[in-house]
């Protein structure tokens, strides 16, 4: 509330208090301008007039509310304690998108929206700390195209300013063992100082513009590269947890198609994103069983898959010398 008074401009001649329980209503309770007017005794286009400026003006803070971590150190080592490897201490990220239902016009754009499922919706692409809070997000690209190319079209991807860059070229000490697999000496294992960010299958594992990490495919897996997935996975649940919080608090977004047009819908997401950071900061957190299972041109790129061996190797052995010290 302190962060909306500041230079609030009223339009209408409710208090901007007021204005703040019916925006929040409107998002939290899933339901329809009409239905909200009914509950607040005031007409439906009352409930429009005082649900835009206040999701103006959360947005206004939005570069308050949602940025990126000053320790990324700290992050780091809390996703170390999620992974259960002091592998992923240089993790500072879980990225992941989900799908934010909407009614479309019959506009010759429409069928862009339509996605998998068969039914309309825009992207929601965010990157969360170790504690769920967004830290960037990108939304309204359509639903039906993959998470890479929503990716890839993100300011996250081309800015390519997070994570931090890596200090040393990796893959310099890489060989190839006897069989065939990539193994890395101590050396390439200590120089390895760069951080990352972790995705699911739907990714690509890179080294630049963005560094990130995914699983391997679960094809003919080496046991390290198993124990790999099984901890990177224990890391990345973190983002899903973010998307089911916010589809527990704000149900208008999740529990019935927007009914909005196509440019307030993208509004009231970042609102959203920007409210469940402010619930986080204040320590507002949802009970775990209210919390909701949910469902240009190319910059140069180059391949993770090399960083990516270093980070399951460096892993792997985090665990052999584990075991061999409680022999001792």
């Amino acid at each position: 509330m302190r962060l909306l008074i500041v230079d609030f401009h009223r339009t209408h001649g409710y208090s901007l208090e007021f204005a703040v329980i019916v925006t929040l209503y409107w998002l939290a309770a899933g339901m329809s301008y009409s239905i909200c007017g009914n509950t607040f005794d005031i007409a439906r286009e009352s409930v429009f007039d005082l649900v835009n400026p206040v999701l103006d003006r959360i947005i206004s803070v939005a570069k308050q509310v949602i940025k990126y971590p000053e320790n990324v150190d700290q992050v780091g080592e809390q996703f170390a304690i999620m992974a259960d490897s002091p592998a992923f201490s240089l993790c500072v990220g879980a990225i992941d998108c989900c799908q934010i239902h909407l009614i479309l016009d019959d506009s010759g754009k429409s069928q862009e929206y339509i996605n998998r499922k068969l039914y309309y919706s825009i992207n929601l692409q965010a990157l969360v700390d170790h504690n769920g809070r967004f830290i960037d997000i990108f939304s309204g690209f359509p639903g039906s195209c993959h998470d890479l190319r929503v990716f890839r079209h993100s300011g996250l991807y081309r800015q390519g300013v997070y994570p931090p860059r890596a200090l040393v070229p990796i893959g310099r000490h890489a060989r190839r063992s006897a069989t065939g697999e990539t193994t890395h000496s101590a050396a390439a294992l200590r120089q390895a100082r760069g951080y990352f960010i972790i995705g699911d299958g739907g990714y690509t594992s890179l080294r630049d513009p963005v560094t990130i990490m995914i699983p391997y495919k679960n094809v003919n897996l080496t046991e390290n590269q198993k124990n790999y997935n099984h901890h990177l996975s224990k890391a990345r649940v973190v983002v899903e947890r973010a998307f089911g919080l916010l589809q527990a608090r704000w149900r208008n977004l999740f529990h019935r198609p927007l009914e909005i047009k196509f440019k307030k819908a993208v509004k009231a997401i970042a609102a959203c994103c920007v409210l469940h950071n402010i619930c986080l900061n204040e320590g507002d957190v949802i009970p775990h069983n209210r919390v909701i299972r949910r469902q240009m041109a190319p910059r140069p790129e180059s391949d993770g898959a090399a960083y990516r061996d270093i980070i399951c190797l460096a892993h792997n052995l985090g665990r052999h010398q584990a075991a061999l010290d409680r022999q001792k």
